[in-house]
């Protein structure tokens, strides 16, 4: 007899296993394509924690809605040179069958060392957004989508994740191949360059941890793969300032000040040395990381105990105002009619001295 298939572990979809590689790295250098629908893009604040980026991908969603913006179908095309929006026309004349012109239908385009975020929202996962910095104004934008299904969404998110991990990879093959020493650069690309990577490992440190503390969401290791190939880059780009998919003078963005001295100059030249990090520093690595997400997770809760302290005395202050409220009320009542026995005791008292 055959045996039953309820005797093994069957995976519904290879999709769902974060450690299984979604497409292959030549794909990225062609490009893969999903189709979606582009809900809106506005100008967020520098993103500090994974509750503001969902927050601003809901108002985002809020706002598009109120005014009435219909939702664009545009194909999303990710590959070694960025992640390009492309809109999507139902209809092409004959004429213009063999004349495709990416450049009228481009709404938007960003290299793939300018995306810093990609998530689902938590309550919708067929909702996705990326955070990326504008080429012109460095300002932030969130770019929400939607897409049918739930696992396209999902697929999407871990293709943009991969598409890090590929141009990590051609960044440290180009790395070997044309090795520069550091001691002959001139001096400003040395400074832009680790400018560039200090800034760049600030950002995926704390998204990491940001990942690491929702660690119940089930798309927490989608959105970690795109971090662990940005975190890598940082040893990439000490070496070799171009990466794959950078232009040949990548920008400098300015470190933050207040975690800029957890990436020294030692530890990025000890990661240039060895861009691979061996397990042990990864297994240590991670137990910190897991330490700090439950330091955050106990903070979290004491917080929202807190909270609910302060809302709990708040409705007793004013449940004890309004009782006070009414007690002055009727306290005025009484001293009225008070009054008016006085009144009438001293008319009464008249009339007997009268008939006295």
């Amino acid at each position: 007899a055959m045996p039953s298939k309820k005797q093994y572990n069957l995976v519904s979809d290879d999709a769902y296993d974060s450690r299984i590689p979604l497409h292959s790295e030549e794909a990225f250098q062609h490009g893969i394509s999903f189709n979606a629908k582009y809900i809106g893009t506005l100008d967020v604040p520098r993103p500090s924690s994974r509750v503001e980026i969902v927050a601003a991908m809901r108002r985002i969603r809020y706002e598009f809605k109120a005014k009435s913006i219909k939702k664009k179908k545009v194909t999303i095309t990710i590959s070694v040179d960025g992640v390009k929006i492309v809109l999507r026309k139902k209809h092409v004349s004959p004429k213009n069958k063999w004349s495709w012109d990416d450049t009228r239908y481009l709404v938007m385009n960003h290299p793939i060392y300018r995306i810093f975020y990609v998530s689902h929202d938590s309550q919708d996962l067929k909702i996705f957004s990326y955070i990326a910095r504008d080429g012109g104004s460095n300002a932030f934008k969130c770019n929400v989508f939607k897409s049918k299904k739930k696992s396209q969404a999902m697929r999407v998110v871990r293709t943009i994740g991969q598409a890090f991990e590929v141009c990590h990879k051609l960044s440290l093959a180009n790395a070997t191949s044309n090795l520069v020493a550091p001691d002959s650069l001139p001096p400003t690309n040395r400074h832009s360059s680790s400018e560039n990577s200090i800034s760049r490992g600030i950002f995926t440190q704390i998204f990491l941890a940001v990942d690491r503390f929702e660690a119940g969401d089930s798309t927490c290791d989608d959105a970690k793969l795109l971090v662990r190939g940005a975190e890598e880059d940082v040893a990439a780009e000490a070496t070799q300032p171009e990466s794959c998919s950078s232009p040949k003078t990548p920008p400098s963005f300015p470190a933050a000040e207040g975690l800029q001295q957890t990436l020294s100059q030692q530890q990025l030249s000890q990661q240039a040395q060895s861009p691979t990090l061996s397990s042990n520093q990864l297994l240590a690595c991670s137990q910190r990381l897991g330490h700090q997400a439950q330091q955050a997770q106990a903070a979290v809760s004491q917080a929202k105990h807190l909270r609910d302290q302060l809302a709990a005395e708040a409705s007793a202050r004013n449940e004890a105002m309004s009782q006070n409220q009414a007690l002055m009320v009727h306290n005025r009542e009484l001293l009225q009619h008070i009054h008016i026995l006085v009144r009438h005791i001293q008319e009464l008292e008249k009339k007997i001295n009268r008939l006295e």
